[in-house]
């Protein structure tokens, strides 16, 4: 590996510019949005579920555990997402 790979690697990599105000209000609503919007499903599918099914409080907890955690990733996911788009140079 040369010196002049390393260069071109370098200025291949676009910089970012600097968080704005606007920028930060942006994700945050975003994510606080779908955030909110995710949460609300899977509680309403977590009581939908355990009223059909009868289920006890050990089964209700098994239930918000393995409905509970592909919807914090889809959360945070979201929240990756919307941060990317709002920071990217094209976008803005």
């Amino acid at each position: 590996m040369s010196f002049e790979t390393t260069a071109l690697r370098q200025q291949d990599v676009a910089p970012r510019g600097k968080l704005t105000l606007a920028q930060t209000v942006g994700f945050v609503s975003v994510t606080l949005f779908i955030s909110t919007e995710v949460a609300a499903a899977s509680a309403a599918s977590i009581w939908g579920l355990s009223g059909l099914l009868h289920l006890q409080a050990v089964g209700e907890i098994i239930l918000s555990a393995i409905i509970g955690v592909p919807a914090l990733y889809a959360m945070v996911r979201c929240g990756q997402l919307a941060f990317a788009a709002e920071t990217d140079p094209e976008n803005n």
